[in-house]
């Protein structure tokens, strides 16, 4: 979000024109009002590409309305911020890899990535690999290879796309209530703060130069 902010030099004397007929705007008066006229940046599409798991009978563990609301959630977190996302259908994962146990079962999804996209994959359960006693509902996963990309469990609540997302460009735990960062909630709206949507924008325009996502209509 840009402000334009207009200050007087506190140095200066003020003074009035003379002359008389119209009032010429001040150039800060000026500025202003292209500002006002102009449209907002567009925002930058990244193509979100999920891959879902299927069970053993073949089903898909995660359906379209669960899909839409992380996916809508998501973007309304990060639109703020010059960010939005534009779904795409990975192929379906098979059941063999619907529950993520280890490093090795994360790192394997690697197989499945395609190049420019962001890649999510959808699973029935997804073990913390320091803590095998935990369970996670999503992690922004690093194989071995360099690549990133992001695990969700099926069951996920709404918000825990975006959460992986924010670490995805950048951001890391917060500890602050309903912070979209945290894991403390209290019913609340969550949010981004100012410096993690700065985060955001400076990752998401790193992204595009490097090549490694590649901006959609």
């Amino acid at each position: 979000m840009c402000h334009l902010l207009c200050h007087a030099d506190r140095g200066a004397r003020e003074y009035a024109p003379r002359a008389v007929g119209p009032a010429i705007p001040s150039m800060c008066a000026l500025a202003g009002l292209v500002f006002a006229q102009a449209s907002p940046p567009a925002a930058t599409t990244f193509s979100l590409r999920v891959s879902i798991a299927v069970d053993d009978a073949g089903k898909p563990l995660a359906d379209a309305a669960w899909l839409a609301a992380e996916i809508d959630a998501a973007e309304a977190l990060f639109e703020p911020f010059g960010v939005r996302f534009a779904k795409a259908d990975g192929a379906p994962l098979e059941a063999r890899v619907a529950h993520v146990e280890t490093r090795a079962d994360r790192n394997a999804l690697a197989s499945h990535l395609t190049p420019h996209v962001i890649d999510v994959f959808v699973v029935g359960s997804l073990r913390d690999v320091d803590d095998p006693t935990q369970v996670r509902r999503g992690v922004h996963w690093h194989a071995p290879s360099g690549s990133h990309y992001l695990i969700l469990v099926a069951s996920a609540p709404t918000t825990v796309l975006a959460h992986e997302l924010g670490h995805y460009f950048g951001n890391p735990h917060s500890h602050v209530l309903d912070n979209v960062m945290s894991y403390e909630r209290s019913g609340a709206p969550v949010f981004f703060d100012a410096d993690q949507g700065k985060r955001i924008a400076a990752r998401a325009r790193a992204y595009v130069k490097s090549g490694e996502l590649l901006p959609v209509p």
